[in-house]
């Protein structure tokens, strides 16, 4: 059995994310799932720095894959999932819109 995390759906500053993830580097968790997958209009972590994240998830030995939004409201948030999915390091999760 793999045991795995789903991003968080609150939106916390950015040092607080930051430590929630160093937090589970230590636990006994196989998969992390990370990302903006709530609102579009929150820019506390930019993709570059949910990139930052995903590696050092990485490096401790579990599994990072990418979360990104669902519903895109205009140019920017294609751009930003554009660069997540284009990434060439982690998986990302094909969220639905049902």
């Amino acid at each position: 059995m793999k045991i795995s995390v789903g991003p968080v759906l609150y939106f916390w500053p950015e040092q607080q994310l930051r430590d929630f993830y160093r937090q589970l580097e230590s636990l006994p968790v196989d998969i992390v799932y990370l990302g903006e997958t709530v609102c579009p209009k929150r820019r506390e972590i930019l993709p570059d720095q949910w990139l930052d994240i995903a590696r050092q998830i990485a490096g401790s030995g579990k599994e990072a894959v990418l979360s990104t939004l669902t519903l895109l409201e205009c140019r920017a948030d294609l751009k930003k999932k554009k660069k997540m999915v284009d990434n060439g390091e982690f998986l990302v999760e094909a969220n639905d819109m049902a």
